[in-house]
């Protein structure tokens, strides 16, 4: 055994002796020296600013920086030979999040997780293990092993305690253990992404919305689709094409393959840059496959790049379906020179503007194979993450200002800082599914991995098409990172697919999300500085409320919006738990105090939306796709209360130069008392240049009170007030006020 101070917030416990090798899942890192504070004991304590670590014959025992345990390693219970046993005492009341993509629960308190991925085709869809649990006692524990692993409650007559169990086998070394500990659950997140690297900044254009298809009868229905989006006036940013299944035609002559398919896309060179000057971004979808009859196939045979693994078999769901051939072998992706090879067959895709890769499958294959680098019991679960590393380096080396951008239906700890994201896989079209997928949500967001979306609608149909849960479904992926419409009959996932006044529901939302997207972004770049989800549950937010501890219906977009779906078909009214504070609807702008559960009108196109007293959420024009216009003008929505402030996150949205610090933000800051609101527009930190030139705000304060004066000071504007209407307006509801140019204030006066 030996222990480790990362940081001053992580510590590492080794049982074996030996560095995990290819079982881990970590980055390289080289951990400097930390300042600490030794005590020889007996126990034996190391401590730091903010936590301490004591050490006896029996026990290590992990404490905050107030000397509180609530975490306890048993060494006279933990054991590394035959099998793996680790086991954890966990004191006091605790609650736990994370472990990754799968299980019913939210709460995973005595929940049992497998770490074994896994796609369960009808039923919870994608299971993705992730092997990092969150405790409201303000700890994260990450179990650095991808192999074959289980987590459940110990055997114990009292208290509380946590088993993992592995058996990795003798040629990997058996465990890393990190114990990090912060400043509550949201200090620990960012923690996590030190540990396992983080988030990439996705393209702007992949947070807008996003049409998957799947077959096509002819090429002209190809060049439809795109040309409804533009005519309809539905934002959208991306199209993903299908791969082709036996004689149903996609974008390839079939899975394995990454030849265009001859009859659909037969001209793809002039499709693609149709596409384009429409300004649509492509995906392409694939398998971790290669077909015997692929142009590669004999390459990477002759290479030792396939495993001697077929794909699983797929039978007919019913006599004449058409499923694609059998046999496709599984590339060996724990090589690099099969990863930088598979990258390069991509060549003519990225020649031809392809922005983007839909990584279908990549679940591993089966725990008796043997890959290159090592067995499948162990290499399994990273199987899919060697995939994401070859596109993300490939990336790097030859489109070196472009973002990777990854939609996967598997992958791991770590998965982030490839620029991937996980989508919920194959699940049912049923209300109780779309339930779910609010839990499933939550849950990977707590587990280091912030964007995560779902296929819109379902993926299955069961039973008859359903309007009523397509539009329900389209407003919850409104509000997850990944806004993508896709499923088996793809023709029903359309926003135009059930009708005219579904049609305007989704157009609606489609547009909301398109004006939330300054905010939406800056969420984006919080992921990335922070290792916040942007789907957050409210336990992040408000640990100390007993009530959040196992609400996994609803969640909070970033910190200021608060999202409760609803998954009742034929719901017209809504039960919502606010948290303490002022709370209002984003409809009807009527306010709720908490903490309490109010009902509120969910008609078919209402989306439960209450904002926080107190947020400020910068908001744009409506684009049909990104980039449409310069952001010249951003509305300020402010709902005051106290101090509150937001810092608006700008770069180019496309390139990688944020990475070295080509980015701007501008601070809002608002305080509110009885006197009145003063708001301030700070002067932007970073590189002014991204800023339009010339942009104007627009400040839109919630208020029912009329002001009695309203004041401005600014470029052109010193001291000013307001005399009239003309230049400020109230309606009774909000009060807008047209801002100078920046830096910038107003005070508004009852």
């Amino acid at each position: 055994m030996d222990v480790t101070l990362c940081t001053t917030r992580i510590v590492r416990v080794r049982l074996g002796g030996e560095a995990p090798g290819v079982a881990s899942y970590l980055p390289p890192h080289a951990w400097s020296d930390v300042p600490h504070e030794m005590r020889e004991g007996p126990p034996k304590t190391i401590g730091t600013d903010s936590l301490s670590v004591s050490v006896s014959d029996d026990s290590i025992a992990f404490a905050d920086r107030q000397g509180n345990v609530s975490l306890q390693l048993a060494l006279d219970q933990t054991r590394v030979q035959p099998r793996l046993l680790v086991r954890l005492q966990t004191i006091g009341e605790q609650h736990f999040y994370g472990l990754g993509e799968g299980g019913p629960q939210f709460d995973r308190l005595g929940a049992v997780r497998r770490f074994w991925n896994f796609q369960v085709n009808r039923g919870q869809g994608a299971d993705m293990a992730v092997p990092l649990l969150l405790s409201t006692a303000g700890y994260g524990v990450f179990f650095d092993s991808a192999a074959a692993a289980t987590l459940e409650p110990g055997d114990a007559p009292d208290g509380a305690w946590l088993e993992y169990r592995s058996d990795p086998g003798s040629d990997t070394a058996p465990l890393d253990l990190y114990v990090i500990r912060g400043d509550g659950l949201r200090q620990v997140l960012g923690d996590v992404a030190t540990l396992l690297g983080p988030a990439t900044m996705p393209p702007r254009w992949a947070l807008g919305y996003m049409q998957s298809s799947r077959h096509f009868a002819e090429a002209a229905e190809v060049r439809d689709l795109a040309a409804t989006f533009r005519s309809k006036r539905l934002p959208c940013d991306a199209l993903i094409f299908l791969s082709s299944y036996g004689t149903a035609k996609g974008w390839n002559r079939g899975v394995g393959h990454l030849d265009f398919e001859p009859d659909v896309f037969k001209n793809a060179d002039a499709m693609l840059a149709a596409f384009r000057d429409q300004h649509f971004h492509v995906i392409t979808h694939e398998y971790p496959v290669l077909h015997e009859a692929s142009g590669l196939y004999d390459e990477a045979d002759a290479n030792g790049y396939l495993l001697d693994v077929a794909y699983p078999r797929l039978t007919p769901a019913h006599p004449g379906a058409v499923v694609y051939k059998e046999g496709q072998r599984l590339i060996d992706f724990s090589q690099p020179a099969a990863r930088a090879w598979w990258w390069q067959s991509h060549k003519h895709l990225r020649d031809r503007g392809v922005a983007g890769w839909w990584l279908d499958g990549g679940e591993g294959p089966a725990a008796s194979a043997s890959l290159r680098e090592g067995p499948a019991r162990v290499l399994h679960n990273r199987y899919d993450l060697l995939r994401q590393q070859a596109f993300a380096d490939g990336e790097a080396t030859d489109r070196p200002d472009t973002r990777p951008y990854l939609l996967c239906r598997s992958g791991g700890p770590g998965m982030q800082r490839f620029g991937a994201a996980p989508w919920s896989g194959d699940i049912n079209a049923t209300f109780a599914s779309l339930e779910l997928q609010i839990r499933t949500g939550l849950n990977v967001g707590m587990s280091g991995v912030p964007h995560w979306g779902t296929d819109t609608g379902g993926f299955y149909r069961v039973g008859v098409n359903d309007a009523e849960l397509f539009v329900r479904w389209f407003q919850f992926s409104a509000f997850c990172s990944i806004f993508r419409g896709h499923g088996f009959v793809w023709r029903e996932h359309l926003p135009w697919s059930h009708g005219e006044t579904s049609e305007t529901i989704c157009r609606d939302y489609l547009e909301l999300r398109s004006r939330l997207m300054p905010y939406t972004y800056t969420l984006a770049w919080q992921a990335r500085r922070q290792g916040l989800p942007m789907m957050r549950p409210l336990v992040l937010n408000y640990p100390d409320d007993p009530a959040t501890w196992d609400l996994g219906t609803q969640y909070l977009w970033g910190d200021d919006i608060l999202v409760a779906p609803v998954t009742r078909k034929g719901a017209t009214q809504w039960t919502v738990y606010l948290p303490a504070g002022i709370w209002h609807d984003y409809w009807t702008q009527e306010a709720y105090q908490g903490p309490a559960g109010v009902t509120v009108a969910a008609p078919l196109d209402r989306l439960p939306l209450l904002v926080r007293s107190g947020a400020i959420l910068p908001q744009g024009p409506v684009m049909q796709h990104d980039g449409e216009r310069p952001l010249d003008e951003v509305t300020l929505l402010v709902y005051p209360g106290g101090a509150s402030s937001f810092s608006l996150y700008e770069d180019d949205g496309l390139t990688n130069a944020y990475r070295d610090g080509v980015y701007v933000e501008t601070r809002f800051t608002s305080t509110a008392d009885e006197a009145g609101v003063t708001f301030r527009v700070e002067p932007s930190q970073g590189n002014r240049s991204l800023i339009p030139g010339g942009r104007r705000y627009t400040l839109e304060l919630r208020t029912s009170r009329a002001p009695r004066r309203v004041t401005i000071d600014g470029a052109g504007a010193p001291g000013r007030e307001h005399a009239s209407e003309s230049e400020w307006r109230h309606d009774g509801v909000f009060l807008s006020v047209r801002l100078p140019p920046t830096p910038c204030s107003a005070q508004i006066i009852w």
